[in-house]
């Protein structure tokens, strides 16, 4: 739950609610598949790294890079944080698999 990571917990409190899920900038930079398509494209510019043409996969994946970036800022390669799960079931509602399955986390 994001009310038991610091970061999170304080987005969430920024706007008076008690959910990350709930907070307006949630759905603006998490569920927004145009920005996420953007943002993706940056990426592979970046990176040169693809992810399967599965849109729903790219968003969820730009999607949980998001978040992590709105809440804790540029982590670097080495350093990584757990998502609340509140998150990544609204991500994976939004953007849901074809088939049922989820990778969860993979290092890159």
């Amino acid at each position: 739950c994001c009310q038991e990571i610091r970061q999170t917990r304080g987005m969430a409190a920024e706007e008076s609610t008690q959910c990350i899920t709930e907070h307006e900038g949630f759905s603006e930079i998490c569920l927004a598949r145009h920005a996420l398509r953007a943002v993706y494209n940056r990426y592979h510019q970046c990176y040169r790294k693809s992810i399967p043409n599965e849109e729903n996969k790219r968003s969820r994946f730009m999607a949980y890079r998001m978040m992590v970036y709105w809440c804790w800022g540029f982590l670097g390669k080495e350093l990584r944080v757990p998502l609340p799960s509140c998150a990544v079931s609204a991500i994976r509602q939004k953007f849901p698999s074809e088939n049922g399955d989820y990778t969860g986390f993979n290092y890159e």
